[in-house]
């Protein structure tokens, strides 16, 4: 059944509720309840029940839950253990000033590149402490850590998202010389978005590009009172402060005990091409340096690992609703109705552009990155066909789509990961990445007009 623009109402209710009360879990029912009463009438209830079941069944729910814990375990041992303060304590003598130590965690972030939730998670972990030394707000850090996660994790080929739409393009006929991934790593110089948000991060960084909104406010408050993150931004709902991280400091400067699982979970993910047993591995060795160095009791060092779990709870949830919301979008239709209100305008030249600028719409609004690629891939290939262009081009703004929605969508996994490890409230993680992604969206917009005309 098509319900027009009635497909509408849950992303509506969505966005009113998390601008008004700025509660996640509340607004993702609500709006979730309302998409099943349009699909179900007076059967609301089973209809939101079999969407949840179905979030919990697919497979993406219980991936995600059990990654999350793992990380969990291992940020809450690396932290119990000293190790992350420590590690803290050696990178100060490098970044030793606001700027070194911006710079080091957008490097960092390229570094990590294999995959978007590892670089989030590690990126934080490393970096946290050393920058609330420097009085840098938690809503800019949360900033330049969603920046080098999907935008970095695009443009290296050998991510997980590289290889995912590699093997989309293959499906879909989109190769060069008879390959996919041939055909990616052609189109890396068109994925504009990436690019520009990644350039913007850079010049925030070195002072040539203004502080937005709330990072700018909130700079200002680190600046002259060393608040961090306030107890309305924080995720604990506890204010932190620069004074906190400086309280750690200590004479204490040994690396090794983060740098080595660090190493592991990269190169176990590497070789293995799966994070969560790059994770297992580094929790083992963690948990072996720990032992060796008695640093903890055996019932501390599971007390920890139960304080992990326990730490992603909510963020699960959160995630798990988003999901079934992303289901009953696509049961009503949305996209389909959507694509129907822009294909009268559709030509060779502006295509490019108007997909990056409506699937980008679409994953802010409704969610499901990958999800919406692979619903809109099987749209956007025949019709580059039909206009008679090489559909490489918009097949990439596709993918600028999904990395906007990825590092803007304020219910997207990539927000929740993100807001986890920095500590700050979904909400604010978005608002602080918002107004730079906006920017990038505008100037990615006229960076595909431009290639339409030149090139289509």
């Amino acid at each position: 059944m098509n319900y027009g623009i009635l497909s509408l109402i849950p992303v509506v209710v969505l966005f009113v509720l998390i601008f008004t009360t700025k509660r996640m879990l509340l607004s993702l029912t609500v709006a979730s309840l309302a998409g099943s009463i349009l699909l179900g009438g007076w059967n609301f209830a089973s209809v939101w029940l079999e969407q949840i079941q179905a979030a919990f069944m697919g497979g993406t729910v219980g991936y995600l839950f059990l990654l999350l814990a793992l990380f969990g375990i291992l940020i809450r041992l690396l932290d119990k253990s000293g190790a992350a303060i420590e590690f803290a304590n050696w990178l100060s003598r490098y970044a030793n000033t606001r700027r070194k130590a911006m710079l080091l965690t957008f490097f960092l972030g390229w570094i990590i590149f294999v995959d978007d939730y590892l670089n989030n998670m590690a990126v934080s972990t490393a970096m946290k402490r050393v920058c609330d030394r420097h009085r840098i707000p938690r809503t800019l850090f949360g900033f330049l850590v969603n920046c080098t996660a999907a935008p970095v994790c695009v443009l290296i080929p050998v991510s997980t998202w590289a290889v995912f739409y590699g093997g989309l393009f293959e499906q879909h006929g989109v190769t060069v010389g008879g390959s996919g991934m041939n055909a990616y790593y052609a189109g890396i110089p068109f994925l504009f978005y990436a690019w520009i948000l990644l350039i913007i991060c850079l010049l925030v960084i070195l002072g040539v590009f203004p502080l937005i909104g709330v990072t700018r406010k909130d700079n200002k408050l680190a600046l002259e009172e060393g608040i961090v993150c306030t107890e309305e931004r924080s995720l604990d709902g506890k204010e932190i402060r620069c004074d906190d991280a400086e309280e750690e400091a200590s004479h204490k400067k040994n690396p090794f005990k983060f740098l080595i699982p660090m190493a592991v979970i990269i190169a176990l993910t590497i070789i293995t091409n799966d994070v969560m047993v790059g994770c297992m591995g580094a929790i083992l060795v963690t948990i072996i340096i720990i032992l060796i160095g008695k640093q903890m009791k055996l019932t501390e060092l599971f007390d920890a690992m139960f304080e992990g779990v326990g730490s992603m709870v909510q963020i699960c949830c959160v995630i798990a609703v988003a999901i079934s919301l992303v289901g009953i979008n696509n049961a009503t239709g949305m996209a389909e109705y959507l694509v129907e209100a822009v294909s009268p305008y559709l030509t060779g030249a502006v295509f490019p552009a108007l997909v990056f600028a409506f699937c980008a719409l679409y994953t802010f609004f409704a969610g499901g990155f990958w999800d919406g690629s692979m619903i809109f891939m099987p749209i956007v290939v025949p019709i580059a066909h039909v206009l008679g262009m090489n559909p490489l081009i918009p097949c990439m703004a596709l993918v600028c789509a999904a990395t906007a929605g990825s590092s803007a969508y304020v219910a997207g996994d990539a927000i929740m990961i993100t807001s986890r490890a920095v500590d700050i409230k979904p909400y604010y993680q978005m608002m602080g990445t918002f107004p730079y992604a906006l920017i990038s969206y505008a100037l990615t917009i006229v960076a595909f007009l431009i290639t339409g005309f030149v090139m289509c």
